[in-house]
């Protein structure tokens, strides 16, 4: 089972979102990036939230498919 260290995912998540400007910083953390794409596929489908889905069908996989789309994109 993967684990997250949660103290360093906060600092590098603070740290990518204060330089979302700053292609380096972006360029240099595209391996976390797939990481919080994850995360975020893996949390879309617990929050029932209509904000993250996509379409009317219930089989299209939401927001979920979407983030896990980037996830692949960037691994």
């Amino acid at each position: 089972m993967p684990v997250i260290d949660k103290p360093n995912f906060m600092r590098i998540y603070t740290n990518v979102m204060d330089n979302s400007h700053n292609l380096d910083v972006v360029r240099a953390e595209t391996p976390f990036l797939s990481l919080l794409f994850a995360v975020f596929a893996c949390a879309a489908n617990l929050v029932q939230d209509p904000r993250l889905t996509t379409s009317e069908r219930q089989d299209d996989g939401g927001m979920g498919m979407v983030y896990y789309e980037r996830y692949v994109v960037n691994a």
